[in-house]
């Protein structure tokens, strides 16, 4: 009986797929920024994953479950980097701020790894507490990313300005949406 009637329900609400198809507004401001712990190849691979990171290179292994994500956050603060990308202060809720000073008690000098949308940031060492609450990310950013941040966290210290600066991000990244180039579609093979 259960399956005939979650057939009914698959065939009712595919007619509506191509409704979700499209990217919606959350989507477009979407940033995903996880802090992840270095973990150990014999956890397994339901508990780790590898990744190739670039300074220092090497391969290694993180945890699948990160320390904090951007649910976490409550605002940011962008500044420039070194090597040219863009570096963040992340200031974060009561849960976060708590997930990182337990992290920073019991694993002091371990790697941990920024993830920005799924891609390796930055590698840092954790060498001290983390009592304050303040996730520094020193690099990694793109400007696209920065501008999807703006649209949904408020800048440090101007937490009463984040209406205007939710518009000026929305503008921003609907222009470099606009003036994106357009994939090229693929030749189609002939038979």
């Amino acid at each position: 009986m259960i399956r005939p009637m979650r057939r009914l329900l698959l065939l009712c609400l595919l007619p509506l797929a191509p409704l979700f198809a499209g990217e919606t507004k959350q989507e477009s401001t979407l940033v995903q920024v996880r802090l992840h712990a270095e973990g150990l190849a014999q956890e397994g691979e339901t508990f780790v994953i590898p990744v190739t990171l670039t300074n220092p290179p090497k391969q290694t292994y993180i945890r699948r479950v990160p320390i904090v994500t951007e649910r976490d956050i409550v605002a940011f603060y962008p500044f420039a980097a070194p090597d040219g990308s863009i570096g963040c202060y992340f200031k974060l809720d009561a849960d976060g701020t708590h997930k990182l000073h337990q992290h920073t008690v019991e694993k002091l000098d371990t790697i941990v790894v920024a993830m920005v949308n799924g891609r390796v940031a930055c590698t840092m060492l954790v060498d001290r507490q983390i009592k304050d609450g303040i996730l520094t990310i020193p690099s990694g950013f793109l400007p696209v990313e920065i501008a999807k941040l703006q649209a949904r966290f408020p800048i440090m210290g101007k937490e009463k300005e984040f209406s205007e600066q939710k518009k000026k991000a929305l503008a921003a990244l609907k222009e470099a949406q606009k003036n994106a180039p357009k994939p090229t579609p693929k030749p189609k093979e002939k038979k």
